[in-house]
């Protein structure tokens, strides 16, 4: 049933009067030739919203912007005059503002309306890479085994339910997809068989289209691929399947990008990290970072981004890791503890983009490895929490 819940804001400035020993007054800017748009309204149906609204009569006109909750989700062209929001936020006041655009550059000042859906808060799905549980590696049967202890009222997926086509963001907000094997060759054709079939591939992408999310670790980042959400030649090209060795150290993953430049990107404060032990310089002799693994037997395996590799067609400017953000609107949340320049994305935030509505994390560290072969890996805590706080992120 379609609802018009609309609280159309007007765009009130107040103008701004300067204490000052003066009685000059400051001209106000004329906005006359710049006109915004009118009549703004809304109409939601369910979890979707169509904005529809008046063009100002305007020769330099280009078209409007629609910004969210105020960051710009589309630019529009005139004479467009109408807009679908699929699938907004659950539980939460979003906002919707359409501003006039003109040749020159100039933003209008906006329109503003209110829409909310209220629901219950979906469980998140794990996804297994093939249907008999027996034949998954140990990685991947020990965080099975987890999600089943953390989320009881979560659903366990084949691949054959996934191709069903039948799961969708309403049922499950979040699935979680974990591949980390030995032996596995590089890109994602090459994942287990019955999780690259064509069709299983056309039900997560269109998942992610309709505003599902995914959790997406080790050998499984490279989805983001053969979903269409990046191009093949921006997949993921750090990757590893060896059997691995001994190691003494500890490996944490450092979430400060660029540590010893002049602009690092600090992401220590960013949900997924919220309570994670945090190991300091003083120990490992790295960035103060979170640990994933300690040492032991440890299978090396990354699935992750070169960012100085030229094949991902990026720009240098101002570094690569700002190229691959612009280049796959994402954010780079960590990369490996010893790494202090901007290099290597071994955590990848990507943002909703495009027809693309969902948004997907992708960790590709070598060190997220779920069952250390030798003994109890000493900060498995960690990774169990980094995945649980993922999946909150997510459903958030």
């Amino acid at each position: 049933m379609k609802t018009n819940i609309i609280k159309t804001m007007a765009a009130a400035m107040a103008a701004l009067a300067m204490a000052a020993c003066s009685d000059v007054e400051i001209p106000q800017a004329d906005t006359s030739a710049y006109p915004a748009v009118s009549g703004l309204s809304m109409t939601q149906d369910g979890r979707n919203v169509t904005l529809e609204w008046t063009n100002p009569q305007a020769e330099n006109l280009l078209g409007v912007r629609v910004d969210k909750n105020g960051t710009s989700i589309a630019t529009l062209d005139a004479p467009a005059s109408t807009y679908l929001a699929r699938h907004i936020e659950k539980n939460i006041d979003v906002f919707f503002t359409v501003k006039a655009r003109y040749a020159d550059g100039t933003v209008s000042e906006g329109q503003t309306v209110m829409a909310r859906f209220d629901g219950d808060v979906t469980p998140p799905a794990m996804l297994l890479p093939q249907a008999d549980e027996a034949t998954l590696d140990d990685d991947e049967k020990a965080a099975l085994d987890w999600f089943r202890g953390a989320y009881p009222e979560g659903r366990v997926l084949t691949p054959a339910d996934m191709a069903a086509g039948d799961i969708t963001p309403d049922q499950y907000g979040e699935i979680w997809v974990q591949v980390d094997r030995v032996g596995l060759a590089q890109g994602w054709k090459n994942l287990p068989s019955e999780l690259v079939q064509d069709d299983v591939i056309a039900a997560l992408r269109e998942y992610v289209l309709n505003g599902g999310n995914l959790l997406l670790t080790k050998h499984a980042t490279q989805l983001v691929a053969a979903i269409g959400r990046v191009a093949e030649n921006r997949a993921p090209n750090l990757f590893g399947s060896g059997a691995g060795g001994e190691g003494t150290d500890i490996w944490t993953l450092n979430p400060v990008i660029g540590s010893d430049q002049s602009e690092p990107y600090d992401h220590s404060s960013h949900a997924i990290y919220a309570g994670l032990e945090v190991i300091p310089e003083s120990v490992t002799g790295y960035p103060d970072g979170y640990g994933l693994e300690g040492p032991g037997f440890r299978e090396d395996h990354n699935c992750m981004w070169d960012c100085n590799n030229t094949a991902l067609e990026i720009s240098n400017t101002p570094n690569v890791i700002k190229g691959f953000e612009e280049a796959t609107n994402s954010s780079v949340l960590a990369t490996w503890a010893h790494v202090r320049d901007y290099c290597c994305a071994g955590i990848v935030d990507f943002n909703p983009d495009g027809d693309y509505l969902g948004r997907i994390v992708a960790i590709g560290l070598n060190s997220y490895e779920w069952n250390q072969n030798d003994r109890a890996n000493e900060y498995q805590g960690n990774i169990e929490l980094l995945t649980k706080n993922c999946l909150t992120y997510l459903q958030q």
